[in-house]
């Protein structure tokens, strides 16, 4: 019923919609004579450029995706010179950096969304991991090629997970660094930030033989602590980052390919057992913490002579090993998970319908050690997932067509060390109506479910939370009997792109307007400790608590005239509890960015500057917020220069001033402020 009543209320938006672009349509044809052409790809790449996008399972041209999707590209991520796959996006609406400022551990907020609740992958593989307040995402932003944030429920696609949205990261290829024609070439990239003397070296080779291509790549970062707005160093920042990257591609025939891929990455260095958190002496003690991933990938396609066989099959491993000692005592823990995967799909075309379907298989193996007394004790669990999907695509009427989707995943997690089981399944819907209104405009009104089944640590965790003295501990309880968390968002999308308004130039604008219903979080609840009229410890445990509705909107624009860039964006979500009518948590403050670059010398040098304003989070009204906190607003400015010189082939020079002010500045919800100024210089050389 709830969805009905958005529906009643997002109708009329919806009619305006077609009615303005209809008669912009008709203007717009007016004045050029039916001469405009697709030029804004949307998200926040430059004008003229095509972007193929992946988190929508099928590669897709981004202009004829009916989501909200944006895209940040190779050349872009080298100009922002990210330290984690999450700052590749800040400067996106309803996007925020999560996890404070140690890049290790930061994770994406999506419309007020994150942790697990934002599914992420790696080159079409799932990536899970959650334990504690341990990192999630381990891709460095040296080997991305691109990343994609899919905002909104995707569980029709993607399955448990995608209540917040999707964060697609793809690596480099050796089709990305070698031009047509080119056989063997490569780069060397080495930077340096000032902020915490931090080193980072880059060396990549490609090279293409026949029907084969290949790539080798590697890094190494060394870095000390971070260094805050107000000069203080932030104990527990610095570390000793490594990794390498091989792929290796073998087209069998005009229609087959076969890929492997391997990526490895280990990261070392003393860091608090919250790091988003204060370091203290009683809870939050400091750690000596060696992160190990290694990842494996087999992907086979085929495109047939038929219209009815466009296949892919990828086959992943994913190995996630935490060992921490702490430094007071040297207590040892160890945390580890493996991921076995397989996912399938084909498209069938019938003419103008379009029918993907697939299933996708995963088993994690999740094993702990923990050291000391006293302590909780994580599963020794097991879970295995089956799915299988469909999605299809129709034309109804000239410039409509609808498209309609629907997965079923069967779960079950089992605790080894418990003898305990636990099994479900759920259904995903989604449905969309898309309108083509011009070849360059779209508007779209959808439905899209998505749910996350609850895992091992929320359901079968046991052991002590933490003690009072001896014998006076307040322990965790299992709870086999969570319910998978729910979404159902309804949407209305519209996208404009013109070339050619004035002279040289090309504007795109993406707008849409969310209502997420999210039912069942999966929250941890601490009873007690009680001391009156008897003591007692209490208990810990996860529990289904809130209904609550997320809902808002965000824009993005870009124009381009010649040699100079503007992309501008603005998101704002507001979110409530629905039995108590209480703020949620984790709710973004309502931000806007700016982006303005020029081009000089025939686009050998780029100067730019980035503005970001987010505004002061006082919706913060919920009971456990018994000091009333509030967060301020602040203004960063950044500002970035690209290089290279004509004389100087496969030369580029990057340097970016971030924070230029020394803001000291907190983001809302987070306990620890934000780095201060940073001087990042890089030199990279493309051979």
């Amino acid at each position: 019923m709830k969805q009905m009543g958005m529906i009643k209320r997002l109708l009329p938006a919806a009619i305006t919609a077609v009615v303005a672009v209809q008669s912009a349509s008709a203007a717009a044809r007016d004045e050029t004579d039916g001469s405009i052409e697709s030029s804004v790809r949307g998200g926040m790449e430059r004008p003229m450029e095509d972007v193929i996008v992946t988190a929508t399972r099928v590669e897709t041209d981004l202009s004829e995706v009916a989501r909200s999707l944006s895209v940040v590209g190779r050349q872009e991520i080298e100009s922002i010179q990210p330290q984690s796959v999450a700052q590749a996006l800040s400067y996106l609406p309803n996007i925020t950096v999560a996890g404070g400022p140690r890049a290790a551990n930061q994770s994406v907020n999506i419309r007020g969304l994150g942790g697990n609740k934002v599914l992420q992958t790696i080159d079409g593989a799932r990536q899970d991991f959650e334990s504690g307040h341990r990192p999630t995402y381990f891709l460095d932003p040296e080997l991305l090629d691109s990343v994609e944030a899919l905002r909104g429920p995707a569980s029709s696609l993607w399955g448990s997970g995608a209540l917040g949205g999707v964060v697609a990261q793809n690596t480099i290829t050796a089709d990305s660094l070698l031009a047509p024609g080119e056989s063997l070439g490569g780069f060397v990239r080495t930077g340096y930030n000032d902020n915490n003397e931090q080193s980072t070296t880059t060396l990549a080779m490609v090279g293409r033989a026949g029907r084969a291509d290949w790539l080798v790549s590697g890094y190494y970062r060394d870095s000390d602590d971070l260094e805050l707005g107000n000069g203080d160093d932030l104990l527990g920042s610095g570390s000793e980052d490594k990794g390498a990257m091989t792929k290796v591609n073998w087209r069998v025939d005009d229609k087959q390919a076969l890929q492997f891929s391997l990526w490895a990455a280990d990261v070392d260095g003393s860091v608090p057992a919250n790091a988003a958190a204060e370091i203290n002496g009683t809870s939050n003690f400091m750690l000596e913490r060696d992160q190990q991933t290694h990842n494996a990938s087999i992907r086979y396609n085929v495109d047939g002579d038929s219209d009815l066989l466009d296949a892919q099959v990828i086959s992943y491993w994913n190995h996630v090993e935490m060992d921490e000692q702490r430094i007071e005592d040297g207590r040892a823990d160890q945390t580890e998970l493996d991921t076995y995967g397989i996912n399938l799909f084909n498209v069938s075309r019938f003419g103008e319908v379009s029918l993907l379907y697939g299933a996708d298989a995963y088993r994690e193996e999740f094993e702990t050690e923990r050291g000391g007394a006293f302590r909780p004790s994580p599963p020794e669990a097991t879970s295995e997932v089956w799915s299988v999907y469909t999605q299809l695509t129709v034309p109804l009427v000239a410039d409509l067509r609808t498209e309609l989707g629907v997965r079923y995943d069967d779960f079950s997690t089992e605790a080894d060390n418990l003898n305990q089981q636990r099994g479900d399944s759920d259904t995903s819907l989604s449905a969309a109506l898309v309108w083509d209104a011009a070849e360059w405009a779209t508007v779209a009104l959808r439905y899209d479910e998505a749910f996350r089944a609850p895992g091992a640590e929320e359901l079968y965790s046991s052991g002590y939370h933490f003690c009072m003295g001896p014998g006076f501990c307040n322990s965790f309880q299992p709870n086999p009997d969570l319910d998978p968390e729910q979404a159902a968002n309804i949407e209305l999308i519209g996208q404009l792109q013109f070339s050619n308004l004035f002279d040289e130039d090309a504007f795109g604008i993406r707008a849409s307007v969310f209502q997420n219903e999210v039912d069942n979080f999966i929250e941890q609840v601490v009873s007690g400790p009680f001391f009156f009229p008897v003591q007692d410890p209490g208990t810990t445990s996860w529990v289904n608590v809130d209904e609550a509705t997320l809902e808002g909107f965000e824009v993005e624009a870009t124009y381009a005239w010649r040699a100079t860039a503007l992309k501008l964006g603005y998101g704002q979500t507001r979110g409530e509890d629905d039995n108590t009518g209480e703020d949620l948590t984790n709710v973004p403050a309502d931000t806007f960015t700016a982006d303005l670059s020029q081009g000089l010398w025939r686009d050998q040098l780029v100067v730019g500057v980035r503005f970001t304003h987010a505004d002061d989070q006082s919706r913060t009204d919920y009971e456990e917020n018994v000091n009333s906190r509030t967060y301020d607003s602040y203004d960063i400015v950044d500002l970035y220069l690209s290089w290279q010189p004509d004389n100087l082939e496969g030369l580029k020079i990057d340097l970016n001033i971030n924070n230029l002010d020394d803001e000291y500045y907190r983001r809302a919800w987070e306990e620890l402020p934000e780095s201060g100024r940073e001087i990042i210089l890089s030199a990279k050389y493309s051979f």
